[in-house]
């Protein structure tokens, strides 16, 4: 597998806030998956003893490929750090995550975490912010919770299909995704608030409530983005 450098450098990075004994959120996707292959290598080198949360199917059989211990949140009493991508940076370090529809589970286990890094190639880092806002939710509501995005923000939120097949997208969680169109994301803080508000929403892919340590991957190193 050809692994791509700014993502290896951004994983690389995130290397150097983990240490024995944390108890560790991981991530899904691309950049996440190779930070999982590199830690897990890391701690079998040092001995660690370490506890990860995964925040997907995925990511828990890449963990327990790569050695890893995992562990739910029930299991433990605190998350120490929790590393994970995202699809969208701003410059203030605001994120949109859930392009591979695990939004709900990295948002909780990001926001419980005491420390949470995002780790990234420099393509995710957006100027104006625009873009697709993934919202988890749940299968009897999908088409009222559409109905309301299109009333109170004038955007289509579009129900997301799975390629090769009939149906929808179906989450770990047994949700669907609704894929919602902003033109500009202005408020990342209030817009994640109130489309929590909407009745049938489980989650949504803004994470503006926390603000993370973004470490930007490139062509050469990585560089942690002041935000």
């Amino acid at each position: 597998m050809v692994v791509d450098s700014t993502k290896m450098n951004a994983a690389k990075a995130a290397l150097q806030f983990m240490g024995d004994g944390m108890v560790v959120g991981l991530g899904s996707g691309s950049t996440a998956a190779i930070f999982i292959g590199l830690l897990g290598a890391l701690a079998k080198r040092k001995g660690w003893t370490l506890r990860c949360i995964p925040t997907s199917e995925d990511s828990r059989a890449l963990a327990v490929k790569a050695g890893l211990p995992v562990a739910g949140l029930d299991e433990v009493s605190n998350v120490d750090v929790a590393v994970d991508g995202a699809d969208a940076i701003s410059g203030e370090g605001y994120l949109v995550k859930g392009g591979g529809g695990c939004l709900a589970r990295e948002k909780v286990v990001a926001y419980a975490a005491k420390k949470f890094i995002c780790i990234a190639d420099e393509s995710k880092l957006k100027a104006d912010f625009p873009g697709i806002v993934p919202i988890e939710v749940l299968p009897f509501a999908h088409a009222q919770v559409a109905r309301d995005v299109k009333r109170r923000w004038g955007v289509a939120a579009r129900l997301r299909m799975g390629s090769g097949k009939c149906g929808p997208i179906v989450t770990d969680n047994g949700n669907y995704i609704l894929d919602a169109g902003f033109r500009k994301i202005g408020r990342p803080d209030g817009l994640e608030c109130e489309l929590q508000c909407v009745p049938g929403v489980v989650a949504n892919g803004i994470f503006a409530r926390k603000k993370p340590v973004v470490i930007i991957g490139g062509k050469s190193g990585a560089r942690i983005l002041k935000v």
